[in-house]
């Protein structure tokens, strides 16, 4: 192994520091969080876990997502350019398999289990990364010319008669471009349809950055939203997300007076209304860590809502400061964005950031009652599994992009222009 080699597997930390700070930091208040509310119910009550067991193993989900960060980071991203393609069909397909070998948790089967270690991963945080992946190549491929060509044909069987092109542009930007977000949203959303909003809201934010003309993804935004309609007219006959729609639709007709809500009714959602509990008695300053009291009645006091435990351990500030972590992540990945200057690897750090602060804001509002309940984890902070590590996963492809810049090892393929 060669002296540059060398330097480059050394243990240092590379890349953008105050990312690094901003990482180990989520990653200690998560052991204050989950090991406080491990007096919950879900643990004592029950006998499996002592307070202690439960920190051991926050704690060893946390150095096991450093370090996947750290292995991470150390790879140049144009690895991953090569393997965006299997990357994402691997993950398509694990996603598709929970259906038929999938383990349901909380009314939901998007778990699937690796035997003999039995762990249980949900393919959807894969296919999450893997979606921004395969939507940052498409679009660094087509720079040159993406700000003056359609992404969709006509969308009237006329209007596809009148353009001789149309099938040209089906094939050539539409399938490679568009239909991984379409099928990627599309498995997800059957089980977990806040992680496809997510998703499609990240790409979409995506195809604007990538120079693609708002003319087009107007377009785009209007076939999604018929087809979306009528998707979730069908989910409404087997999904779960629309049971969570419905019911936060009647709790908001409720709070403006249409409706009633009472408790042992349909419409009544117990998680929600202790999550508001929680953070009304949290206060300015929040009751003190260790100190929570509605971590006995809050359910998923250490994942789903997590951020609703915090405001009332630490909070309005505690939350404050969680908030402008999530924000400083992504403020810090436009930073590096900005330095990129090929797009591929621009993209990918934008995407990734997006995706991890929408994650993040998400599970907040719905902490708050803004949003139905989603099953969203708050990203280094709740409880860690499978969601911890692709999370790692994705900062640490960020940060690797980040260490390249300040190594001045980022390339320029010829297939791509420099973002203007």
């Amino acid at each position: 192994m060669g002296t540059n080699e060398a330097n480059r597997w050394s243990l240092r930390l590379g890349g953008d520091k105050v990312l690094w700070t901003i990482v180990i930091t989520l990653g200690f208040m998560s052991l204050l969080v989950v090991y406080s509310s491990a007096g919950a119910s879900v643990y004592s009550a029950s006998g499996d876990r002592s307070h202690f067991s439960v920190l051991m193993h926050q704690l060893g989900m946390v150095l096991m997502g450093i370090g996947v960060l750290w292995c991470v980071h150390k790879v140049n991203y144009q690895f991953y350019g090569r393997l965006t393609r299997t990357a994402y069909v691997l993950a398509f397909l694990f996603t598709a398999l929970t259906y038929v070998l999938g383990e349901s948790k909380a009314e939901a089967q998007r778990w699937l289990v690796i035997p003999i270690i039995n762990f249980s991963f949900q393919p959807s945080d894969f296919l999450k990364v893997a979606t921004v992946m395969v939507v940052a190549r498409q679009l660094a491929r087509r720079q040159k010319v993406i700000d003056r060509i359609p992404i969709l044909p006509p969308l009237t069987p006329w209007g596809w008669k009148a353009n001789k092109n149309s099938l040209n542009i089906l094939k050539n930007t539409s399938i490679p471009l568009l239909l991984p977000i379409l099928l990627s949203c599309g498995v997800v959303m059957v089980a977990n349809l806040s992680t496809a909003l997510v998703i499609f809201g990240t790409c979409l934010i995506m195809l604007f950055i990538g120079r693609v003309r708002m003319r087009e993804l107007m377009r785009f935004v209007v076939a999604v939203a018929l087809f979306g309609t009528l998707a979730l007219g069908f989910l409404a006959l087997i999904g779960h997300a629309p049971k969570r729609l419905d019911t936060w639709i009647h709790r908001v007709e409720h709070f403006v007076g249409i409706g009633a809500e009472e408790e042992g009714s349909a419409d009544y959602n117990y998680q929600t209304e202790q999550a508001k509990i929680a953070i009304a008695s949290g206060g300015l300053l929040g009751r003190g860590a260790g100190e929570s009291v509605q971590r006995n009645n809050l359910p998923l006091a250490e994942s789903d809502y997590a951020y609703a435990f915090i405001v009332e351990e630490y909070g309005a500030i505690g939350g404050l400061v969680v908030l402008l972590l999530y924000l400083w992540i992504f403020f810090r990945s436009i930073l590096i964005f900005r330095k990129c200057g090929t797009a591929f690897p621009s993209l990918l750090v934008l995407g990734l950031a997006l995706l991890i602060t929408l994650q993040a804001i998400t599970n907040m509002l719905v902490s708050v009652d803004l949003v139905p309940s989603t099953g969203l984890t708050l990203p280094l902070i709740s409880k860690g599994g499978s969601s911890e590590l692709f999370i790692s996963l994705a900062l640490g492809m960020i940060l690797g992009v980040s260490r390249q810049v300040e190594e001045q090892t980022l390339d320029t393929p010829k297939s791509e222009s420099l973002l203007a």
